[in-house]
């Protein structure tokens, strides 16, 4: 929170009737300042460094980065709230602090976007910026109880890269235990404990 004591906000919508809608109601609060509203992620600054919350919805990035939003936006440490018109897999949205859907109202909304601002105060994403996407997939995989193989044969690569990967990912985090890393994938939802 700024000097102001208010979350200052990043929306990137790029519907404009749904940006003014987001926009009247975080107006609406005290504790939540708007800064800059975007249509897409090409304006965005990660020089924004004291931005606390960014508002973004995932049809915005490309589909091939959605499973890697923070690379996406400079590695950000802000609260990340996906504002969904549709259905979104659910590896895509365990990336976000928080969730808002079209059809919430207002005081839904404010309610996620201090969630929002909790659980990344909670929760830092940090460590798992350290991660490739493909070390992501692989740890993933490793806390699944798959073998080396069976990773191997899924991302069609070799069992040598597989052990690489894990190796790096070991090394990175911190963790050497297959328990650790299920923890830890947990932990930083890549995974849901109802996948086991």
């Amino acid at each position: 929170m700024n000097k102001e004591n208010k979350y200052k906000i990043i929306l990137i919508e790029p519907s404009e009737i749904v940006a003014a809608g987001i926009a009247s109601i975080i107006a609406k609060q005290p504790e939540f300042s708007l800064v800059q509203t975007l249509s897409n992620t090409d304006y965005y600054n990660a020089a924004n460094s004291d931005i606390d919350i960014i508002i973004i919805n995932p049809a915005v990035i490309d589909y091939n980065e959605r499973l890697d939003i923070r690379a996406s936006l400079s590695s950000t440490t802000a609260a990340l709230v996906a504002l969904t018109h549709s259905s979104y897999e659910e590896k895509v949205l365990r990336q976000y602090d928080e969730c808002i859907g079209i059809y919430d109202n207002a005081a839904r909304i404010i309610q996620k976007l201090k969630s929002a601002v909790e659980e990344n105060a909670q929760n830092p994403k940090s460590d798992l910026n350290e991660l490739s996407a493909r070390e992501r997939d692989i740890l993933t995989a490793v806390a699944k109880g798959l073998t080396n193989k069976e990773i191997a044969d899924e991302f069609n690569i070799s069992i040598y890269t597989v052990i690489s990967h894990r190796r790096n990912i070991s090394q990175k985090l911190g963790i050497n235990s297959i328990p650790g890393l299920t923890v830890y994938a947990i932990m930083n939802k890549l995974i849901d404990i109802s996948d086991f």
